[in-house]
């Protein structure tokens, strides 16, 4: 069962130590991101544009050159490989203190983001090789709450920051949070498993993977999921930025707030999905998390005021968002093979990132044309018919939870 999982999970001295790091780094993260949306939207008095420039800058990496990075993370030891990207993001952050326009930090921001596309592939590829297969959902859950506890704490210490100190120390924060992840990760007692003699050309590597996720159904089908359900959601990132600025009329504080329950929501969500691990399908966990989002997606386009953003777009979609993360990482984990998991995860977010990318042009034009509204309240609709679709078929369902279907 599932809280025994997860004691059982942060029992495992390896996975303490990237836990503890991650928890640290993330933190870090949080408080460098919150302060750029906060210094191109309320300092700089940026547009939906300026958002969309640091949100490509971020995503492009991703489809340019994640599947690539993949091939690479099975080729190298995952532990150097989030040493090394760590102790390169530290330098990298710093840059932006030196940043006076957006250009200039969507540049910096590209340059982490490649970095990235090296370091969380390895990540998630290495927590099944430190902790076996028995509690994956539990330990995916629990890095799940890490994440969203620094979505928590980010705002709350990025607004202290800047308030009292200004936007510098936000960055020397965050850099520093990525040479204590490099510290803890370099405690760990990991060796890789390959062997040089086992290593092919990287483009033979490359297509071997990409025939892998085309032959596993399981792979094929989540990532066709969640390519569809951020066809709908990555655009809305960008959007609701300027929904809460000038629809609902919120200051820094408000949408700190809705940060801030975003994450208490996604741990509030880790937790319930540790609890029904095992007891419900994970395919129908993430179902029903898409469906919950759609609904609420749909509910604050139709009920613009400050409390409706606050709890159902902080809280009811963190929690949404949790019931999607973990039980389908859980299932990636579990169905790929050790040898393919980097090139898979690297596959999966350069698809997924180029949809965010092709979500976040797209949307950016059909607000100019219908306003922020309709588009809210169309991607709502859209979703939540999606996911009610395939709750309700049972083949599905099993398919997305890595099990084999019946004859």
């Amino acid at each position: 069962m599932s809280i025994l999982g997860m004691k059982s999970s942060l029992k495992n001295t390896n996975f303490l130590k990237l836990w503890i790091g991650q928890i640290v780094s993330n933190i870090g993260d949080e408080v460098a991101f919150f302060g750029i949306g906060v210094l191109v939207v309320f300092a700089w008095h940026g547009t939906a544009l300026d958002l969309s420039m640091v949100m490509v800058a971020s995503s492009l990496p991703m489809i340019l050159f994640g599947v690539f990075a993949g091939v690479f993370v099975d080729r190298w030891n995952k532990k150097h490989t989030m040493i090394a990207a760590d102790v390169i993001r530290a330098f990298l952050t710093l840059l932006f203190i030196f940043c006076t326009t957006v250009l200039q930090l969507a540049v910096v921001v590209f340059f982490i983001s490649t970095v990235s596309r090296f370091f969380y592939p390895s990540r998630v590829a290495i927590i099944p090789e430190i902790l076996g297969e028995e509690h994956l959902v539990e330990a995916n859950s629990l890095s799940q709450m890490t994440y969203m506890l620094s979505v928590i704490l980010g705002p709350v210490i990025a607004t202290s920051m800047i308030y009292l100190l200004g936007y510098f120390w936000i960055f020397v924060f965050d850099a520093a949070s990525y040479i204590f992840s490099a510290v803890m990760l370099s405690l760990m007692h990991y060796t890789s498993r390959h062997r040089e003699s086992e290593r092919k050309n990287p483009l033979h590597e490359l297509k071997d993977g990409l025939a892998y996720i085309m032959k596993n159904r399981t792979v094929k089908y989540l990532i066709l999921v969640f390519s569809f359900v951020m066809l709908f959601v990555g655009g809305l990132n960008v959007i609701f930025s300027i929904y809460v600025r000038d629809v609902v009329h919120m200051g820094i504080e408000g949408y700190g707030a809705i940060e801030v329950l975003f994450g208490v929501g996604t741990i509030v969500g880790s937790v319930l999905t540790g609890i029904i691990a095992g007891h419900m399908l994970e395919g129908r966990m993430l179902l029903l998390g898409i469906f919950v989002m759609g609904v609420i997606i749909m509910s604050i386009g139709f009920f613009p005021v400050a409390w409706a953003a606050i709890i159902l777009g902080g809280f009811i979609i963190g929690v949404s968002v949790a019931f999607i993360n973990a039980p389908s990482t859980a299932v990636f984990q579990r169905v790929i093979s050790e040898e393919y998991r980097g090139r898979v995860f690297g596959a999966q977010g350069a698809v997924i990132q180029g949809v965010t990318l092709i979500s976040i042009v797209i949307m950016g034009i059909l607000v100019e044309i219908f306003g922020v509204l309709p588009v809210i309240i169309a991607s709502g609709i859209i979703l939540t018919i999606f996911a009610g679709i395939l709750i309700l078929y049972k083949p599905v369902v099993i398919l997305l939870s890595g099990e084999n279907l019946p004859e």
